[in-house]
């Protein structure tokens, strides 16, 4: 009998020691923001782990880069590529954005404006300027040079998820989970105008690029309501929409201003023409959600990043 014990006792003993060494290690924070470098050489990607600067296009690692950010949301460079603005926070603490010179990724100031998570920040097309969406609700524009606030804008009932400047950088569009998108002033802060045919939180909106300056600016929108919508808002026009089998997570433009380029929480990339809104590619990416989408147009490169390890693939 007490043999029959001893074994018992070493067999339990045993089991649970393969049990703790086959234990798998916690999974690897997803990826929620990326940025491609200026020189096209290397690529920013940031998460609750901080930020990782691996090479393009093969991904390999080169360096982190210290942050006092719990989270990371969103990454964008200069229109000159001589700063870099990093957004985020700690959820329902502070949100913040850290304003880095490049290459050297040096910190120069650090902004603390709202009261919760900066979801979005995005640069005026001058470069003076640039103007963040927050968990609070709230959106600011700030003075690039001295990182002070010049314009508050309070117009959302709900957080503000993302934010993008029209051409001219006189009026901006921010939108979130109260379903709407909102033009305003850039300079005053005066409200412009509402558009709400989403039925669900708006998570990204893009301008598109090359337009003409002949006719409004056109702005790409997607939802949880499984849309995406094009508009153009100066005149709070809807153009036309289409339907997706998974909520769209993030957005771009084809460089030539004809696609848009969708990231999906099913793992899928859905490419959307822009002038019919038929969705001309439904390809998987990887497993999980799709956070964060960049274009490179110098060698015809795509990365996807999210809940998987980030990917590149021919464009």
């Amino acid at each position: 009998m007490i043999h029959s014990l001893s074994s018992r006792g070493f067999v339990l003993f045993f089991l649970s020691i393969i049990a703790l060494t086959c234990k798998a290690s916690p999974a690897a924070p997803p990826v929620t923001a990326a940025a491609l470098t200026p020189d096209g050489r290397q690529v920013v990607l940031g998460s609750q782990r901080g930020m990782d600067v691996r090479s393009w296009p093969d991904l390999k690692p080169r360096t982190t880069l210290a942050t006092e950010l719990d989270h990371i949301h969103d990454l964008s460079f200069s229109p000159d590529g001589k700063w870099l603005l990093v957004a985020g926070g700690s959820p329902a603490e502070t949100g913040s954005v850290e304003l880095r010179s490049w290459p050297d990724a040096k910190l120069i100031r650090r902004v603390r404006e709202h009261g919760d998570l900066v979801y979005r920040v995005a640069w005026s097309p001058d470069g003076t300027r640039w103007a963040t969406a927050g968990a609070d609700g709230i959106c600011h524009v700030m003075a690039a040079d001295t990182g002070q606030r010049t314009v508050r804008y309070e117009g959302h009932s709900r957080p503000v998820l993302t934010i993008a400047w029209l051409p001219g950088g006189q009026t901006i569009v921010s939108a979130g989970v109260d379903q709407t998108l909102r033009l305003w002033n850039s300079t005053t802060g005066e409200h412009l105008r509402t558009l709400d045919n989403h039925v669900g939180s708006v998570n990204e909106v893009a301008v598109q690029p090359a337009a003409s300056r002949d006719i409004p600016a056109t702005v790409a929108s997607i939802s949880e309501d499984r849309t995406v919508r094009l508009w153009q808002p100066s005149i709070g026009r809807l153009l036309r929409f289409a339907r997706l089998k998974s909520p769209p997570r993030t957005l771009v433009w084809s460089p030539d201003g004809n696609r848009l380029v969708i990231g999906c929480d099913d793992g899928h990339v859905r490419i959307v023409d822009a002038n019919t809104a038929d969705i001309i590619s439904d390809t998987p990416a990887f497993s999980g959600r799709i956070h964060a989408i960049l274009i490179d147009p110098r060698q015809s490169r795509i990365l996807y990043a999210g809940d998987s390890e980030p990917t590149s693939a021919m464009w």
